[in-house]
């Protein structure tokens, strides 16, 4: 008789309830500010990928980038030019330095002549170097402006006409490529959890212990947090966890 209690004992402490979850939720929130031009919310409720769910107004963003791209081609071309004058000025300084017949004077004008040439340069490849660090920029404003999701979109918040500001919440979204189910064991009983078999609903399927919180939760001060993660069950059904 104390045998059968001890048994009885045992699986009911190692039995749980737990609601069937994606296995993440992640939340997408605006990396730039701009008025919102398209809310794709027939994607709600969708499982989608690398798919465009919010549009923010990029229209200036796209003049301005085209406006410094051709910046940098006058750039490039007055750089070509440019290091054409400094080759001749140093050329001509390089001449006149070592002429017994030209005066300390001249041959100083020549050398200031050549080191502004130079420094022209100098300022003009500097210029397309910040350019290009800008259009750099500016493509990577343009592209978070296009809010695009990986996964189930549970939900947008964001509606067409809506200004959006750095941080704001764009939209809900879930991993639903597996599972999890969450449990709480007692501190006590939490030693050989990873040695123990899975069962649901009294049959071992495909879940499988994925993490173990070593430190009481906050909620529940005398019992560890356990994941389990698999594949298999309908997403919001309560189902009874035992492990053996």
């Amino acid at each position: 008789m104390k045998k059968f209690i001890f048994l009885f004992t045992a699986v009911f402490i190692f039995a749980y309830e737990a609601k069937v979850e994606p296995f993440d939720i992640y939340k997408i929130k605006a990396s730039v500010g701009g008025k919102v031009i398209k809310a794709n919310k027939n994607l709600e409720a969708e499982n989608v990928q690398n798919t465009e769910i919010v549009k923010i107004d990029d229209r200036q963003n796209l003049i301005d980038l085209k406006n410094l791209q051709a910046q940098i081609k006058i750039l490039k071309e007055e750089i070509v030019n440019q290091s054409t004058v400094v080759k001749r000025k140093k050329s001509v300084y390089e001449k006149y330095k070592n002429l017994k017949t030209k005066s300390r004077l001249e041959k100083d004008l020549k050398f200031y002549d050549y080191i502004n040439a130079q420094n022209q340069l100098l300022n003009l490849n500097s210029q397309l170097n910040t350019d290009i660090a800008g259009i750099e920029k500016l493509k990577d404003t343009i592209n978070k402006k296009h809010v695009k999701a990986d996964g189930y979109i549970y939900k947008i918040y964001v509606n067409r006409g809506d200004y959006a500001t750095p941080g704001m919440l764009i939209a809900d979204i879930y991993d639903i490529s597996k599972q999890k189910l969450t449990i709480y064991v007692p501190v006590n009983e939490a030693g050989d959890l990873k040695n123990k078999k899975v069962y649901i609903n009294s049959k071992q399927g495909k879940f499988k212990i994925y993490k173990i919180w070593s430190v009481p939760d906050t909620r529940y001060v005398t019992s560890f947090k356990v994941d389990l993660v698999g594949n298999g069950l309908k997403f919001g059904n309560i189902v009874n966890v035992e492990l053996k």
